[in-house]
């Protein structure tokens, strides 16, 4: 299987992944905005992430197939560090190491071309899927936000997870 990862482009804002967005199953976990997404929504939030000196999103592509998105957001240049998202929007894809060999890129990405010195990321309490793909990557859990997300008509707690530039 080869994984690339490859700026997200305007051709990449498609139905599909459209459909990734407003699919329950798919943004179950995902923190912040909720569906239905519309094209125009989506071709706002991408302007926003490429126009941005404080935000990197990339396409994951797996041969031929944009099956999701990485992301560095809100990355302070001054403490050199980021958060980092993920979404596997294709479902075929789920379980087969995508998530973690993207995050493995976006790390290197991070730490060698952007001189980033701290990853972190927050994710929903349960989403044992992100936490394993983080773990594996060299992220380890820093803390916990008690009922910190309103997730699936419950509040729960955010697990924060970091990660340090290995020095050379």
């Amino acid at each position: 299987m080869n994984i690339q990862l490859k700026p997200l482009q305007r051709a990449d804002l498609n139905e599909r992944y459209l459909n990734w967005l407003n699919d329950p199953e798919v943004t179950k976990y995902m923190i912040g905005e909720r569906f239905p997404v519309t094209m125009d929504h989506l071709e706002k939030y991408c302007g926003k992430m490429t126009n941005s000196p404080n935000h990197v999103i990339f396409a994951i592509w797996v041969d031929k197939v944009h099956v999701g998105n990485v992301t560095l957001n809100d990355i302070d240049w001054v403490a050199r560090v980021a958060n980092v998202g993920i979404m596997i929007g294709d479902k075929e894809f789920w379980r087969q190491g995508v998530g973690t060999e993207s995050l493995r890129q976006i790390s290197n990405y991070a730490f060698e071309k952007l001189n980033l010195r701290k990853l972190w990321a927050g994710m929903a309490f349960g989403n044992v899927g992100s936490l394993g793909a983080f773990e594996r990557v060299g992220f380890s859990e820093e803390g916990r936000l008690d009922g910190h997300l309103y997730h699936d008509g419950s509040y729960c707690s955010e697990i924060i997870v970091g990660m340090l530039r290995r020095s050379k």
